[in-house]
Order: C-alpha cells, then sequence, then structure tokens
C-alpha cells in the first residue's frame, strides 16, 4: 500500500493572506492553490532557462549552425511518410 506523504512549509504572513483570498474566491484548497503556484513557477524558470539558452546558443555562430543543421534533419525526418496517407 502506498502511502501519501505530508509536509509541512512555512510562508510569510502576506502571502498566507493571499493565499486565503484566493481560497475564498475559488473555493480550491489551499494545497490544491500552492500545488498550482508551484506548477506555474516551474513552468516559468523553465521557459526562463529556454530564453538564456537560446541567447547563449545565437551568440556562437558555429554551435547555432550546427543546430540548425540539426533541425533541418529532425524537420525531414518527421515527414518521414508516417503522416496522412
Amino acid at each position: 500500500m502506498k502511502q501519501e506523504l505530508n509536509s509541512s512549509i512555512r510562508i510569510n504572513i502576506e502571502a498566507k493572506l493571499k493565499l486565503e483570498a484566493i481560497q475564498s474566491i475559488t473555493n480550491r484548497r489551499q494545497t490544491a492553490l500552492l500545488d498550482r503556484a508551484v506548477e506555474l513557477l516551474h513552468y516559468e524558470v523553465l521557459s526562463q532557462q529556454m530564453a538564456e539558452d537560446l541567447a547563449d546558443l545565437s551568440s556562437n555562430p558555429t554551435a547555432l549552425a550546427s543546430y540548425n543543421a540539426l533541425s533541418t534533419v529532425f524537420d525531414k525526418a518527421s515527414g518521414d511518410g508516417l503522416g496522412k496517407e
């Protein structure tokens, strides 16, 4: 039998008040709201990392050319006849 893990976190009072206000508006559990907030922050961090990586790649012409060549290979491979017939 799989046991659910419980954990505790501390947040500042301003964040707690905002969380309570959102809870009263949405009628969702605070844990569900925090789960969603963490998920959105996770995607924000990933997007920022991707933007930084693209900026780094764009500043290196050799690496950018290699990336573009590889992308072309994958683009061509995606049209390998497995689509509509």
